[in-house]
């Protein structure tokens, strides 16, 4: 699949769908580039960008579907404009030092651009454009996150073989020290640290800070690594979402 493109002043400001990411060859970048603005420029999904401030933003394709909901049902944009980047989930500065069982912190737009009513209007047109295109991304994006965390039922299956396997060595696990006992996975389904990263938009360093501090329960599979239930994450995301229960106008306008 070709990527798609709108440029309407390469030197300024634009707006391009990549579909495969890497795979395919996205449009030429502005030399402006830094390293990790090149990765983003090639991501699958939507990538938008400002020359003026040298900002690139990402959104996954799922979110972009999203905000043109949003766009539709609130229109304060054709007057205002709105203020677009890329959503991602931080911690208060209390919160990030001092344990709690409570999550502290706000959703904020990295990467945020300004745009005018008229870009907006670019954007809403573009994201119509493409919403079919879009929602065949999402759909993809979940099955490649499906492929994940079959891979990783496969790597618990494989251990749990191991360990049967080693019963019948009982003098073996009795003078290892200490005593390793086998890891007993309750049935549902499980996230990796990565998808769940995708999920909460915040980065992979972020998920593992919040299992340390024991704000998001986790599963650590000894050789294997760190799984997440679903439904323990979707309650960390409602808890997340109720310290935001009640947005400000100017935050409902920067979504």
């Amino acid at each position: 699949m070709q990527n798609l493109s709108t440029v309407l002043d390469q030197t300024t400001w634009g707006i391009h769908l990549n579909f495969e990411g890497y795979f395919t060859s996205p449009p030429n970048h502005p030399s402006w580039l830094t390293q990790l603005q090149q990765q983003d420029w090639q991501r699958r999904g939507i990538v938008l960008w400002d020359s003026d401030h040298r900002i690139v933003a990402h959104l996954y394709a799922s979110y972009s579907l999203e905000l043109l909901e949003h766009l539709h049902n609130d229109t304060a944009w054709k007057t205002d404009g709105l203020v677009i980047g890329s959503p991602a989930f931080q911690l208060s500065a209390n919160n990030a030092n001092t344990p709690s069982t409570k999550v502290g912190g706000d959703w904020v737009l990295k990467n945020q651009m300004e745009f005018s009513a008229d870009q907006a209007k670019s954007l809403v047109d573009f994201l119509t454009t493409q919403e079919s295109l879009l929602k065949r991304i999402s759909s993809y994006d979940k099955e490649d996150a499906k492929q994940a965390l079959n891979k990783a039922y496969r790597l618990i299956a494989a251990y749990g073989r191991k360990v049967r396997e080693r019963k019948g060595d009982r003098e073996l696990i009795e003078n290892r020290d200490p005593k390793v006992m086998p890891t007993s996975i309750p049935r549902g389904s499980y996230f990796t640290v990565y998808q769940a990263a995708q999920v909460c938009h915040v980065t992979s360093r972020q998920i593992r800070a919040w299992i340390r501090k024991g704000k998001l329960e986790a599963l650590n599979l000894p050789g294997l690594g760190i799984i997440i239930d679903a439904g323990k994450l979707t309650e960390f995301l409602h808890q997340i979402s109720s310290i935001q229960n009640s947005p400000t106008p100017e935050r409902s306008q920067k979504l």
